[in-house]
């Protein structure tokens, strides 16, 4: 490889060929207006960043690649130059991302951007895809409990049908026909039989006149 010793830790200022090479890509390449704002990298919280630089390797080049990893945050890292120029980040990233260089670096360069701006050195989108989580986990919760309660207001319906049932119906107990207070008795109806359950007279009424 032409410039293999670049990855012994030659850098770029003292390496004459590769720094011809990357101002004429400078000049010819088109690049984000975002790239012309600076970022201090002592402001950004580079533990949040890691991980979203892994991730997005992952989803450029299909694997995790430690190499790559380490080679962008040391780029970010460097406590020499914590103003990065995100221009010559991306011509330095080509040879590992190829076409994906300036879709990851574009990305990047934003949150990099939010993070300087953040008291707390986080992105902001970080923060708001948090929040997100939250509440989406928040109405998890809200479901399960809604669930729970409906399940249980069944079981005491349940409950309730089944002590209906035991209790033999709606009416309960003494309020069948033939029992209880307001019932149809048929024995009181016999007793009635007869000219008094008519409206007539009784046979001891009729004979009284004759025993006076």
């Amino acid at each position: 490889m032409a410039d293999a010793g670049f990855f012994k830790g030659t850098s770029t200022d003292q390496d004459r060929r590769f720094s011809d090479k990357e101002t004429k890509l400078l000049k010819t390449m088109k690049f984000p207006s975002t790239f012309d704002k600076k970022v201090d990298m002592r402001k950004v919280n580079l533990q949040v960043i890691r991980p979203w630089i892994t991730n997005k390797v992952v989803e450029l080049v299909g694997f995790e690649d430690e190499v790559v990893v380490e080679y962008a945050m040391g780029l970010l890292e460097d406590e020499s130059k914590p103003t990065p120029d995100p221009k010559k980040m991306q011509i330095n990233l080509t040879g590992f991302l190829t076409a994906s260089t300036p879709t990851f670096m574009t990305a990047l360069w934003t949150l990099l951007l939010e993070a300087q701006d953040s008291p707390a050195g986080i992105p902001r989108s970080f923060v708001e895809e948090k929040k997100a989580e939250m509440r989406n986990a928040n109405k998890g919760d809200e479901k399960v409990l809604e669930e729970r309660e409906r399940r249980r207001l069944d079981e005491i319906r349940e409950r309730e049908r089944g002590q209906r049932d035991r209790d033999g119906g709606f009416g309960g107990r003494g309020r069948g026909r033939g029992r209880g207070r307001g019932g149809w008795d048929e024995n009181r109806r016999g007793r009635d039989n007869g000219w008094g359950g008519r409206g007539g007279v009784s046979q001891v009424q009729v004979y009284l006149p004759v025993l006076s």
